[in-house]
């Protein structure tokens, strides 16, 4: 049985029950302690302290062993990640990659998700940019350092215009009644 479809077993457990899953599982807690606690009841005293130190340590090791073993995983993510993505510094992932891994998303593939959607989305605006740019009215001056330019004028100019012309419109900006 995977994890996955343990965890689908106790939702449907928890629904008949008309509880959560985390009430379910902190009742089979409860309850496995108690269990736990009749058993060694018999014992001598000494003797329990003993095995509850035991069963406390067992306790402890599993979860050890559970953090080295996430530890590992994301040790392993890292390493995939720098093999696939050599440039990229920790500094440079989005906060949406970070969100991503926390939903349990490998740090690869989220990044892999956001080059993807980014690039795609990058290639629509520069290809917007570029149909609006060769609809644009042409500058109504090519020479830079002549005249003055309008609102009107630098709105229908192209990026590549305005860049060209930019001297000209920062002289121009004083004179606009906005």
């Amino acid at each position: 049985m995977t994890k996955e479809q343990a965890y689908n077993t106790l939702c449907d457990i928890a629904e008949d029950s008309g509880s959560t899953v985390e009430e379910l599982l902190t009742a089979l807690q409860v309850q496995s302690d108690s269990l736990f606690e009749k058993s060694i009841s018999a014992i001598p005293e000494t003797a329990r302290g003993y095995i509850k130190s035991a069963h406390d340590s067992r306790r402890t090791a599993r979860e050890n062993a559970r953090g080295a073993e996430e530890k590992e995983k994301l040790n392993a993510e890292i390493k995939r990640f720098r093999a696939l993505f050599p440039e990229v510094g920790a500094e440079d992932i989005p906060d949406a990659v970070w969100e991503d891994m926390q939903k349990g998303i490998p740090l690869p593939y989220s990044y892999a998700l956001y080059l993807v959607t980014e690039g795609n989305g990058n290639a629509y605006a520069n290809g917007v940019n570029e149909r609006n740019g060769s609809a644009a009215l042409p500058p109504v001056n090519n020479e830079e350092g002549e005249g003055e330019l309008t609102m009107e004028e630098v709105e229908a100019m192209s990026p590549d215009a305005v860049k060209r012309s930019f001297p000209q419109i920062l002289r121009s900006l004083g004179k606009w009644k906005i």
